[in-house]
């Protein structure tokens, strides 16, 4: 891969659902989202091993890239789901011409998006949501490259289904099903 950046950017997380800290408890609850933080974490350092970085905002993020050149990663958080073909799709419709690559959440916001560069303008539409990307003057002429969909972990529903599922991160799993042990798995309490 090219001279890649890759930002967890705290800015693209889904807001933060209390039903969460009801259905686990709050200190489980908290484990969860910082284990999913340490596994976001973790996957911007193995793509992009010298330019791997955290950040709350997309200023944040300009000021963290203010000297990169080369293709950025911007993924939130909460996403369970982060592997090396992730940004490799990412960086292939990047080659191919695209101006903004957006990897969709199950919510309809964007859990990632890739840029050509950290140039100020494009970063300035990152917070702006995949119907703005999209229609944006800019980047409608040169296409917007589409990743595969991939459900945050922020509700008490996104909390039930990923403890069902047999490919969740084992981590993540201990979590989930201590916490469901420990609560109940129902949060209608």
């Amino acid at each position: 891969m090219p001279h890649l950046a890759a930002i967890v950017l705290y800015a693209l997380a889904a807001p933060r659902d209390p039903g969460l800290d009801e259905l686990l408890g709050e200190a489980h609850a908290t484990a969860l989202r910082d284990e999913l933080a340490l596994g976001a974490r973790r996957w911007a350092a193995r793509v992009a091993p010298d330019v791997a970085f955290e950040a709350t905002s997309v200023d944040a993020a300009g000021m963290a890239l203010h000297d990169h050149e080369g293709p950025v990663l911007l993924v939130a958080p909460d996403v369970p789901r982060l592997d090396e073909d992730l940004a490799r799709s990412a960086v292939s419709d990047l080659d191919d011409g695209a101006l903004v690559v957006i990897g969709p959440s199950s919510d309809g916001s964007p859990f990632l998006v890739a840029l050509p560069s950290a140039d100020p303008d494009a970063l300035a539409l990152v917070g702006t949501g995949i119907e703005q990307l999209a229609e944006h003057p800019r980047i409608g002429e040169a296409g917007v490259g589409m990743l595969r969909s991939e459900r945050r972990l922020v509700t008490p529903g996104d909390a039930r289904a990923y403890a069902a599922d047999p490919l969740g991160h084992p981590d993540l799993l201990r979590h989930l099903s201590r916490a469901l042990q420990v609560r109940g798995p129902r949060a209608d309490r």
